[in-house]
């Protein structure tokens, strides 16, 4: 039976029960549009059952009408598979015509686990180090299992990131197949790059933070929210993108109050344990030398705002040269451009940061903390995009970021993800549920394409994979855009603040 709102004048429209948190229901529209046409005299006619399937399952928003149904033995033969051809791809290293090796950082970090594991500090002697201190022990893990087992760094590096990658799909696989599904195709479109670096650590904390918040667990939302920071300080975008309402805490509703403090407890509880294993193991000494190196280096050739040097480079103009660990434009123009870039990422943080805060809006209704976790998941995945866009350096793995938080953004609640119901004009989808993760897939696949197969002819300035470059480069600023303008869509429910008086009867 349809749902009801509690004067009892019938079922929802669809975008009614969307503005309200209630999850879409088959039949719906159908069972209004027969309350519509009888007559307004005499008892109302009970609403028509919801029609059986016909030859398959029940259509719903997130499988759509005739869609195959994604059992799990699916879903992880997918996994299986494609996993396998990524760890193939990452130890066989330059082959099948790969103009480039995945390798390269993985050898660096064998180098510095080494000297960690072994009584040293933080290389931040090394230019090439650029990362928080958490990540420190992330890189020593596999260290210590070569040392016991005398397994290969590279082997053990991979265990540890597919770890991640099982913990990520499993937790999507639990709230949505159709999300977890984007993942697997996300992470196996971008190629060996992603189980070679250690970004889908920092990932899988994001999607563990969003996940605990929409179960209300805040504590350990905070707690993965301190992990992934202090892995990589990316995570910490999805603080500024925290949902609260307007007023004092003093007025917060009960729940939203004490979650704030469990989710405040749990970060410092992540805090506190690295400084422990800071001081244990001298870490602590330079924990923030990083800060210094990223601010040092140039204009990657990947960066969306190097796409001018990177045409000027097709056209016989100057090459990239390599620099903090990679290739990047020198120059003064180059550099004045890199200074420009990590300006604007400040503001952006900050006018985000004072937009959504001031706003003081948060969906309701029953699945409040679902909700809640839907919109985190859409800021995030805005704010990040444009950190992302905007930044002088955009390293392939950068795209791991953007895929976990539209896939967690598509397991908790895609409608609040997008700022809409989930449709657009004639019930075509859009936001994260539609165009946005269609262009984000076409995107990945032209990073592989790019890197690690074809790098060396943008190097050299070939025409057609500049031009993939180029095209690469415009399809994240139409991503942007997409999560952008769905971020900036207001709640369609305010939650207001507590009164401060006694409130009244009606």
């Amino acid at each position: 039976m349809a749902q009801t709102i509690g004067d009892g004048r019938g079922p929802l429209p669809g975008a009614s029960r969307a503005r309200l948190g209630l999850p879409e229901r088959a039949g719906t529209v159908a069972v209004v549009r027969a309350d519509q046409s009888a007559p307004s005299a005499g008892p109302p006619r009970p609403p028509a059952p919801e029609p059986a399937a016909v030859g398959g399952p029940v259509a719903t928003s997130r499988t759509g009408p005739g869609a195959p149904r994604l059992t799990a033995g699916r879903l992880w033969g997918a996994w299986l598979l494609s996993r396998a051809l990524l760890v193939v791809g990452v130890l066989a290293g330059q082959t099948f015509g790969a103009q480039q090796s995945v390798l390269g950082d993985l050898r660096i970090y064998a180098g510095w686990a080494h000297d960690l594991g072994h009584g040293g500090g933080l290389p931040v002697g090394d230019d090439r180090w650029q990362y928080p201190p958490a990540a420190a022990v992330a890189l020593v893990l596999p260290e210590l299992a070569h040392t016991l087992s005398a397994v290969p760094y590279r082997v053990a590096f991979l265990v540890l990131t597919l770890l991640a990658d099982l913990a990520v799909t499993a937790a999507l696989a639990r709230r949505d197949r159709g999300a977890a599904l984007f993942w697997v195709v996300g992470i196996t479109a971008l190629g060996p790059v992603a189980l070679a670096r250690f970004d889908l650590l920092p990932a899988a904390a994001a999607v563990a933070t969003v996940l605990a918040v929409s179960r209300a667990r805040f504590g350990r939302a905070g707690f993965h929210l301190g992990v992934g920071a202090l892995l990589k300080v990316w995570p910490l975008l999805l603080l500024v993108a925290v949902p609260v309402p307007a007023g004092s805490p003093a007025r917060w509703p009960a729940w939203l109050r004490a979650g704030a403090a469990r989710l405040v407890g749990g970060l410092l509880g992540a805090v506190v344990l690295l400084a422990a294993v800071g001081a244990l193991t001298g870490w602590w000494r330079d924990a923030l030398g990083f800060l210094g190196a990223q601010q040092a280096r140039g204009l990657q050739v990947e960066a969306v705002a190097a796409t001018p040097f990177v045409v000027a480079h097709m056209l016989g103009g100057p090459a990239p040269d390599y620099s903090y660990g990679s290739l990047q434009f020198g120059g003064s123009v180059a550099r004045a451009v890199a200074t420009a870039c990590s300006l604007l990422e400040v503001v952006a943080i900050v006018v985000a940061a004072v937009w959504w805060w001031t706003r003081g809006r948060l969906p309701a209704g029953d699945g409040a903390a679902r909700a809640v976790a839907g919109t985190l998941a859409g800021r995030a995945l805005a704010l990040v995009v444009v950190v992302v866009v905007t930044a002088r350096v955009l390293s392939p793995q950068y795209l791991v970021w953007i895929l976990a938080l539209v896939a967690v953004g598509l397991a908790v609640d895609p409608a609040a993800t997008s700022g809409t119901d989930g449709t657009g004009t004639g019930g075509r989808p859009r936001g994260p549920r539609g165009r946005l993760p269609v262009a984000l897939l076409a995107c990945v696949a032209l990073t592989q394409l790019i890197y690690p197969w074809r790098y060396n002819d943008v190097i050299q300035g070939r025409i057609v994979l500049s031009l993939l470059l180029v095209g690469r480069n415009l399809g994240l600023i139409m991503v942007c855009w997409w999560a952008v303008r769905a971020a900036a869509a207001a709640p369609a429910v305010r939650l207001r603040p507590r009164p401060r008086g006694p409130a009244r009867r009606r």
